[in-house]
């Protein structure tokens, strides 16, 4: 015999066609891919909104201020009043400062400050300022010192190193020869990387003659005006040129070069000697920086000043630059306003504390890849058909992204981007959101449909299971000796209860309470069947009670096994069922599996109709169930309950008990059948409160009145 085939996609199939159909799918990823895009063809704004980041990050946690061998000499507000004057002085009192400077042995001293042109006050020029001087008057000044060249040897007496400020103009053709500056590439040509300019502005030879290197000033803020990153080398005029504060930390270090170390696709970083300067794929360092006016920064004035201690210059890396009113560099950093001096310093403090952020060449690279990996899981493996936990997800992704991002730059001064991915995870799960949402409407419109239509054939199913209950007690003429009240409410639309009373004969009231186990529509379909087969065998056996449960016992045993040969769960019938004689008040009655009903007699206490009663209806085949047999006397009640009575629960849990319900019938003087099943109802609500109705709730009380009683006082209800 051979197999058939397996029909149907198999699991992986499956799967893929499940994410293949995803609602908003092909919308997202097309987002997605656009937003990948675009920050290569406008990389601009898109890295505004790293840089922004990183800015924020550092207002947080700013570097941390502490002792590192930088001294800042400011030629401040204080050093332009008498008796130095203003700016520019005379170059013999910038060479002054210098030799003061030098005496404390710095290890090197790094000069922010441009003397392009030649001192005018020096005693050569003197004549060209000054009004006709005699000729013997130009001599004597002619053959004085000149300033510069005073400036010159000042410089020379400490390992100085000069500013050059780079140009869009190109060199004077035939302009004096500059050596080539003691830096070198290494692992390829760095030049297309870096800022290029045709040519700089230099200190005149004269003055430069002294200095042990020259680098560049560059201090260009980004787009918006704020200064975050300083190029470490330049390409002046096709020549390699380091940065001042590199070439003034390879001149306090004692190297004989700097080293900028090339990678194919960018530069990696600068190198003095053991010391490594990561950079970005440009060249650029990022300083950590530190709260403005955080270095030492001493007045001009004050160094000049005789009392001055030059021993706070010993084994230090000396900046020296102008900060007075009128003639200030102010940079805006995310620290905050600073000097352009103090940037410098501030990258040097970086690289001597081993705190400069790192930005390779290669993290734009790994921003992408954080980009598609946050996408593609909002996409893929978000449940959106659960709105509330692919939120939670989203917020989960969004801090992961930004927390992992400032984690690496807390502890790993890595800056990486955090901000960006999380804009696209955010705008592609709108995307994705809204696309579900839809889908889900349609879907929640039709469960909505199915939900009414389900609703209405249930109250169909209601209706007809009242249906099936018994209408009120006809009234009989000859007698009106019985009243009866009934009260059935269910847990759901439909339920498992029944109650059920039938007049034999004239003189004879049959009268039942069931309740089938389970609840809901399997209940209700069974609780119908019930009550077909008792009715049925009521009317076969009339008040041979032990004939009318065999007949039943033996078709709800046979609907309980048919039920469980389907799969399904067999089901049961716990039932108690009186016939009473009207005229004598004789009552017998039999139990299957049911509570015992009370027997409530005026100025006695409740009892109990006992009986040794047998197994619920369609648990056991052929059992011989007993009948019992007991005399009322007149205005005796039979009050017959379901456990939904006394198991119902109330907000915390706890369950009505059949003792709360003895209680309650020693307390009642009932008046009438139905003041019985108010009496209960209200009861059990009470003690509810606010809970669920758990179980149906089934009351069935049958009032004797007694034979002598009138037609008039027949009442059933």
């Amino acid at each position: 015999m051979t197999s058939e085939p397996e029909s149907g996609p198999r699991p992986r199939s499956e799967a893929l066609y499940a994410l293949a159909t995803r609602p908003g799918l092909y919308w997202a990823l097309a987002l997605f891919v656009a937003l990948l895009l675009l920050p290569n063809i406008f990389p601009a704004p898109f890295e505004e909104i790293g840089l922004r980041t990183f800015d924020f990050e550092q207002r947080i946690v700013p570097r941390h201020e502490e002792e590192l061998p930088v001294v800042i000499v400011a030629i401040d507000e204080a050093s332009l009043k008498p008796p130095y004057g203003q700016w520019p002085w005379p170059r013999t009192l910038v060479a002054r400062l210098v030799r003061k400077i030098a005496s404390g042995h710095p290890l090197a001293l790094g000069v922010d400050i441009l003397f392009a042109e030649p001192d005018r006050l020096s005693p050569q020029a003197l004549p060209a300022e000054l009004p006709p001087l005699p000729e013997a008057a130009e001599r004597a000044l002619a053959v004085l010192p000149d300033n510069d060249a005073d400036l010159g040897a000042a410089f020379k007496e400490l390992p100085t190193v000069l500013a050059v400020a780079p140009s869009f103009e190109a060199a004077a053709a035939g302009g004096p020869r500059v050596a080539a500056p003691p830096i070198r590439a290494f692992g390829g040509d760095a030049l297309p990387f870096l800022p290029a300019f045709p040519g700089a502005v230099r200190s005149l030879p004269a003055i430069a003659a002294g200095a042990r290197g020259q680098g560049a000033i560059l201090g260009d803020p980004d787009r918006d005006g704020i200064v975050r990153r300083v190029a470490l080398a330049v390409s002046i005029d096709g020549t390699l040129y380091p940065a001042l504060a590199l070439e003034t930390m390879r001149v306090a270090v004692g190297v004989p070069v700097s080293r900028a170390l090339v990678a194919p696709k960018g530069i990696r970083g600068m190198a003095i000697g053991g010391t490594f300067i990561p950079t970005d794929g440009q060249g650029r360092a990022y300083p950590y920086f530190a709260p403005p006016q955080s270095t030492v920064t001493l007045s001009a004035a004050d160094v000049l000043g005789d009392k001055f201690n030059v021993a706070a210059f010993t084994d230090q890396i000396v900046l020296l630059g102008i900060t007075g009113a009128g003639l200030v560099d102010i940079k805006d950093t995310p620290a905050g306003l600073m000097q352009g001096i103090e940037v410098h310093a501030q990258l040097i403090e970086s690289v001597l504390s081993d705190e400069l952020l790192r930005r390779p060449f290669f993290m734009h690279n790994i921003e992408q890849g954080l980009v598609a990996a946050a996408a593609l899981i909002v996409i893929l493996f978000f449940p959106y058909r659960e709105p509330r936990i692919a939120a939670a997800l989203l917020v989960a992704l969004v801090a992961l992204c930004l927390g992992g991002a400032f984690a690496l730059f807390r502890f790993e001064h890595y800056l990486i981007d955090g901000t960006y991915p999380s804009v696209v995870a955010v705008l592609v799960f709108v995307v994705m959101l809204l696309a579900n949402l839809r889908v889900l409407a349609s879907a929640l419109e039709r469960e909505r449909q199915d939900r009414a239509r389900v609703e209405g054939e249930l109250n169909a199913a209601h209706s007809i299971q009242m249906g099936l209950l018994p209408r009120p007690l006809p009234r009989v003429p000859e007698t009106g000796a019985v009243d009866v009240h009934q009260l059935l409410e269910t847990a759901r639309t439909v339920g498992g209860d029944l109650y059920d009373f039938i007049m034999l004969d004239a003189r004879r009231l049959y009268f039942a309470i069931a309740d089938v186990s389970g609840k809901g529509v399997d209940a209700a379909l069974f609780m119908a069947m019930t009550k077909m087969a008792l009715s049925g065998a009521t009317l076969q056996h009339g008040a041979a009670l032990d004939r009318v449960f065999d007949v039943a016992n033996s078709q709800i045993s046979e609907a309980s096994d048919h039920i469980r040969s389907q799969g399904g769960r067999p089901m049961f019938v716990t039932v108690f069922a009186a016939v009473l004689d009207l005229d004598t008040g004789t009552l017998s009655y039999a139990s299957g599996g049911h509570d015992a009903p009370y027997l409530l007699r005026a100025g006695v206490t409740p009892a109990r109709l006992l009986t040794e009663g047998g197994p619920p209806l369609g648990t056991i085949d052929d059992f011989p169930f007993p009948v019992d047999r007991t005399q009322l006397a007149r205005g005796d009640m039979v009050v017959l309950y379901t456990d939904g009575v006394t198991e119902a629960k109330d907000e915390a849990g706890a369950f009505y008990t059949s003792a709360r319900l003895d209680r309650l019938m020693a307390q009642m003087r009932p008046k009438t059948a139905r003041s019985v099943v108010d009496a209960v109802r209200e009861d059990v609500w009470r003690f509810m409160g606010e809970a669920d109705q758990a179980d149906d709730v089934t009351l069935l009380v049958v009032h004797w009145l007694g034979p002598e009683a009138g037609p008039d006082a027949v009442t059933a209800r």
